[in-house]
């Protein structure tokens, strides 16, 4: 198994509908208390990087599988005031990327499969405000043959959802999705599709997220649930925290989601409440018994900014790969607006993983005699 990673993509447009920009990544320790020090680190120097580049950070999405890595890194983002960043769960990337593909095909309600190695939801997207409808979850025997069989049985009802879908999106994490796409293409009555880089879908599909911000913090219900998947209960101290579980199991549209960045934001103090979920002021919680998750990160160099990490630039090619975490731990997206357009701007320079200071630019090339 690869070691976890951050990887690192740069979009093109408002709306990360563009081509590849740049792209980086780093390893990383999944357990380490300064991981969530390295991303804000890779965060504020790719937006120097940018800025002096001559291009805008429209947007920054932040793809975290694991609910106490998403605690301890909004802490970290809020601890150094950094602003505009989105943090998603792998289905809110997943549904975001599904919305964005059916649209593209002329589908007006996408099925998404959304495959883990411990379990599979399938849900209807809505093209046109990313709503979902008619969720089914279930959960993936260890066996791979009695989970194929699991997986066949529910792509066969795809076609039966309800509104009815004009295709299947297949989406994985951690999981091998071309592999099972062609038994789910047998079982399935409507055509079944995989993202063109299965390992890199998540990437993409953040960076959507968070271009789209105004829709997935909205009442839609594409964004993560704050339900026990052992029992489909909603825990209300989870929702209190303004904290979601990490998989998002039967979703309807009667509950609202919550994503793990969708909780009221104090644009002045830079920092995320924890409280203030709505429907939830009659819920009692005791001050002295009150520990956020991820409160240990603050003892953490509490007063040190972080050492920024530069990202370097492959050519702005629509043939250039986005990444994804190797193991599903963390990945970041982020989605640039060009001005205007991407061969107006040099490319941003320097490295996300080295030397901390920027390599001098290259000498300009002479100028061509008058003729």
């Amino acid at each position: 198994m690869a070691p976890p990673s951050v990887r690192m993509v740069l979009v093109e447009g408002e709306r990360a509908g563009g081509v590849t920009v740049d792209e980086d990544g780093f390893e990383v320790d999944a357990d380490s208390p300064v991981l969530p020090h390295q991303i804000v680190s890779a965060i504020l120097g790719t937006q120097e990087s940018a800025r002096e580049s001559g291009y805008r950070l429209a947007s920054t999405g932040v793809m975290v599988a694991d609910q106490l890595q998403a605690g301890q890194l909004r802490d970290a983002l809020a601890g150094h005031r950094v602003e505009n960043v989105m943090l998603v769960s792998a289905f809110l990337a997943a549904a975001a990327l599904a919305q964005t593909v059916g649209g593209s095909v002329g589908y007006e309600h996408t099925a998404l499969m959304f495959i883990e190695p411990d379990g599979a939801t399938l849900a209807v997207i809505d093209s046109s405000d990313g709503s979902i409808a008619d969720v089914q979850r279930v959960a993936l025997p260890s066996d791979d043959a009695a989970a194929m069989g699991a997986l066949t049985r529910l792509a066969a009802q795809a076609g039966r959802l309800s509104p009815r879908p004009d295709g299947l999106f297949v989406v994985g994490s951690g999981v091998n999705v071309g592999m099972v796409k062609p038994e789910l293409d047998a079982a399935s009555a409507i055509p079944v599709s995989v993202p063109e880089e299965p390992e890199t879908a998540l990437a993409r599909g953040a960076a959507l997220a968070s271009a789209h911000a105004p829709l997935f913090d909205s009442s839609t219900s594409a964004l993560a649930w704050a339900r026990d998947p052992g029992t489909g209960m909603i825990d209300p101290e989870l929702v209190a925290l303004g904290y979601a579980c990490p998989a998002d199991y039967d979703a309807t549209m009667s509950e609202y989601a919550l994503a793990y960045s969708a909780v009221p934001d104090d644009a002045d103090s830079g920092y995320l409440s924890f409280t203030d979920a709505d429907g939830i002021e009659d819920l009692a919680i005791d001050d002295d018994e009150f520990y956020p998750p991820s409160s240990e990160l603050r003892l953490v160099e509490e007063d040190s900014a972080p050492t920024r990490r530069r990202p370097f630039l492959l050519a702005g090619s629509g043939l250039a790969a986005f990444f994804v975490v190797g193991v599903c731990s963390l990945v970041v997206a982020l989605a640039v607006s060009i001005r205007p357009t991407a061969a107006d701007h040099p490319p941003p320079t320097g490295h996300l993983v080295g030397p901390a200071q920027q390599a001098p630019a290259p000498a300009p090339a002479p100028e061509a005699a008058p003729v």
